[in-house]
């Protein structure tokens, strides 16, 4: 039998596959260590930024500037306190004084953090004397209307935060990383759809789901819908006043900054999706009957994990099983629709009538899965109709939290055993993602 380990948490989890099961592949990212120097090479980027003047002379020139820093929430896995704090000793040195910043989580639709929560991912001291917030997604008042964007023969209407819109200067602090629609994230991500309304943030996920089931992960920028539509809102909310103003960086395997860019927001987000898809792009050497994915690290909740599982299907055959593995720590945290009816029953279901008709007829007949949730709905639907999907979470197996199309088992060797119920008993070919938050195959031409 062959053992596998994997990253939960601060722990490893180490799990024994069938005995009939061959493991042809581990596809682990390739990411360089980031090394110790890593807060020098971020001071340095400061510096020497791309594109743009340093960020020393930005402060000089607005020495009464307000400015709003926006950075990442609870689902992702950044060094932040430590960024934070050599972006801040240059607000001192320019003598910004605190009451002219302003910290705002890009939270999308996630939820707001509590005060707890952001005094653990900025740091106590800033989180008491930095004023901060979440984006207010429901609150249509709080929104600037900048019209519609067009891109990609695709238009939105942008809604962005007020005080985003407003500021002098905007610091985005965000990690590149694959993403299962715009190819890479980071960049002007961050504004749409982490400081949009609701409405702007439907728009966008669902003009950027394909009628037919597609790998988006890691497409390059110009051929990718959604990051036209991304890029193009971003320089719509530059035209309406202030500057901005990128940090950017590619996380290793420790969570610290492998590769690290700042200036120019594009450019920045290029560069490091390069050097990204270079380190998290895995060549498949041939699809797999099962496919045992890791979430980590974006495993915080269900609606995080299921990245994941969007990343990676692309290395399961037609009618193969993906097993996804994710502590969700959060929850589900999405709304869950309950059917008294069986994964099995719904995959025929879907697979009869169709993803796209399905999803269709759900967001109609359920008006709570707006946003991202109707997205994921889709999304979901077009993986169950090509794979059978089977989730491990003891968080959210021990909640009783059904999730319709998907099986939840609390122990890796109850998923492994369904697995072997559905295929048969025959050999299988094994593809591992320890990391499929952040990684994702290329099939091999």
């Amino acid at each position: 039998m062959t053992d596998i380990s994997i990253p939960w948490g601060d722990d490893t989890l180490t799990m024994t596959l069938p005995s009939d099961w061959t493991v042809q592949q581990v596809a682990s990212p390739s990411v360089s260590s980031a090394g110790k120097d890593w807060p020098e090479r971020l001071a340095n980027a400061l510096s020497q930024p791309e594109g743009i003047q340093p960020l020393s002379k930005l402060l000089a020139a607005r020495p009464n500037a307000r400015i709003v820093v926006i950075v990442e929430d609870l689902t992702r896995y950044s060094p932040l306190t430590v960024i934070l704090e050599a972006v801040f000793r240059e607000f001192h040195h320019a003598n910004i004084p605190d009451e002219n910043v302003e910290i705002f989580f890009a939270t999308g639709m996630h939820p707001p953090l509590t005060p707890a929560e952001a005094a653990g991912k900025i740091g106590a001291g800033l989180a008491e004397s930095i004023a901060w917030r979440c984006n207010p997604w429901r609150d249509r008042d709080a929104y600037v209307d900048l019209g519609q964007v067009r891109a990609g023969g695709v238009c939105i209407d942008l809604l962005v935060d007020r005080g985003v819109v407003g500021a002098d200067l905007r610091i985005v602090i965000t990690s590149v990383s694959p993403h299962l629609q715009a190819g890479f994230g980071g960049g002007y991500k961050m504004f749409v759809p982490g400081c949009s309304h609701l409405d702007t943030i439907r728009q966008l996920h669902l003009v950027s789901v394909p009628r037919r089931s597609t790998q988006q992960v890691g497409q390059p920028a110009h051929l990718n819908r959604m990051r036209r539509l991304i890029d193009a809102s971003g320089s719509v909310v530059d035209a309406a006043g202030g500057k901005s103003f990128g940090v950017q960086y590619l996380l290793d395997a420790e969570n610290g900054l492998s590769a690290v860019a700042a200036g120019d927001v594009v450019t920045c987000q290029r560069m490091l999706a390069k050097h990204c898809a270079a380190g998290c792009g895995i060549i498949l050497e041939s699809p797999a009957d099962v496919v045992v994915v890791n979430a980590w690290p974006r495993d915080f909740d269900l609606w995080q994990a299921f990245k994941a599982i969007a990343n990676t299907c692309w290395a399961a055959r037609d009618n193969g099983v993906i097993i996804c593995l994710a502590r969700c720590p959060g929850g589900v945290n999405m709304p869950t629709p309950k059917f008294p009816i069986g994964p099995g029953f719904i995959r025929r279901v879907v697979r009869l009538f169709g993803a796209n008709a399905l999803a269709s007829l759900l967001t109609r007949l359920v008006p709570t899965l707006s946003g991202d949730a109707a997205f994921f709905v889709r999304l979901a639907l077009q993986i169950i109709q090509r794979n059978t999907i089977i989730m491990v979470s003891p968080a959210i197996a021990a909640a009783d939290q059904k999730m319709p199309g998907l099986a939840v088992y609390a122990d890796p060797a109850e998923a492994f055993t369904a697995a072997d119920d559905l295929l048969g008993k025959d050999p299988k070919r094994v593809v591992v993602f320890p990391s499929g938050g952040i990684s994702y195959p290329i099939p091999r031409k």
